[in-house]
């Protein structure tokens, strides 16, 4: 009498798929990490955005920008209707109380004639690749990195105010 065929998979094609997956995967996990890093830097960039409204708001209310005398969050939120976006509703010092996103946010205007927004990556390759910086011009400068940005107090012109390593 003739044995029934056995049905399954022999180790061989086993080791074969596995193989298989393990290249597919190889090739997706640096895409898909690459993605969030790309999403957090467009996220620092539409936050800009949004903390540059909210501090010209303030300014054409108040007739000088916020100061860091007293804090952000009694200047820019406590006014009702508060000018800030929400999510900036706490200490912009660039501390990791300042985090949204994967990057350090820091907000600086020593007079109120004229301020500084920064936004540097937590964790330089990893939650982001460039650093920002804005002042009261509007223009959203960058550059890659964040060890050694160093950011200099200007009056509004055309050059860069952040200076790269």
């Amino acid at each position: 009498m003739r044995r029934a065929i056995e049905r399954g998979f022999t180790l061989v094609e086993i080791m074969i798929v596995v193989a298989i997956i393990a290249l597919l995967a190889a090739i997706a996990i640096p895409n898909v990490l690459r993605g969030r890093t790309t999403a957090n830097e467009t996220a620092a960039i539409g936050s800009l955005r949004a903390l540059i409204s909210s501090v010209e708001m303030y300014r054409s209310v108040n007739n000088l920008y916020p100061t860091p005398v007293g804090s952000w969050t009694t200047q820019v939120f406590g006014p009702v209707p508060a000018f800030g976006p929400p999510s900036f509703n706490h200490v912009m010092d660039g501390t990791a109380a300042s985090v949204t996103q994967g990057y350090l946010y820091t907000y600086d205007s020593t007079t109120g004639a004229t301020y500084t927004l920064v936004a540097l990556p937590q964790v330089v390759g990893n939650t982001g690749t460039r650093s920002f910086f804005a002042n009261e011009s509007g223009i959203i400068r960058h550059c890659t990195g964040a060890a050694g940005v160093t950011v200099a107090s200007k009056t509004i012109d055309t050059t860069p105010n952040l200076t790269c390593p």
